[in-house]
């Protein structure tokens, strides 16, 4: 498992996985965020949707090339085994250049042919140079 780019976490025993994993995740709740992410509305029609983003800078970002990735996700789709959840059917992205205390405003608008019901989203903010990402945010899409 990788936490924050490069930081890599081995475990020989599967069993240690959960707690292993959880204690990783609570020491990263600790670090103060570089981004604040805001999506003040997603919302999509059977054939197009709209993410409405805000990112604000939270701390002094790194003088590094970063770059905001919208992930469109499709939840319940049937696999010959088992239903798949959180299938990323489309990626958008764009670099941001952003100093404290700037914040962006965006809204991003798609086409797609994933049910509503079954559509969420996931923005993240990566340092490509680290491969760090800086934050993330998830939200479903409301029916318009």
């Amino acid at each position: 498992m990788f936490f924050d780019g490069p930081d890599v976490v081995w475990e020989p025993n599967p069993g240690e996985y959960d707690s292993l994993f959880a204690a990783r995740v609570e020491i990263a709740r600790t670090a103060t965020p570089y981004f604040n992410l805001y999506i003040n509305n997603a919302a999509a029609s059977p054939s197009t949707g709209s993410i409405d983003l805000t990112i604000v800078t939270a701390d002094t970002i790194p003088d590094d090339e970063i770059i905001v990735y919208v992930a469109i996700l499709q939840d319940s789709l049937p696999g010959a085994y088992t239903t798949f959840m959180y299938i990323c059917q489309e990626l958008y992205f764009f670099p941001v250049e952003l100093t404290y205390p700037d914040t962006l405003d965006t809204i991003i608008t798609f086409s797609h042919a994933i049910p509503v019901n079954d559509m969420k989203t996931v923005v993240f903010v990566q340092d490509i140079d680290t491969k760090e990402v800086m934050q993330s945010i998830i939200s479903p899409f409301e029916e318009k």
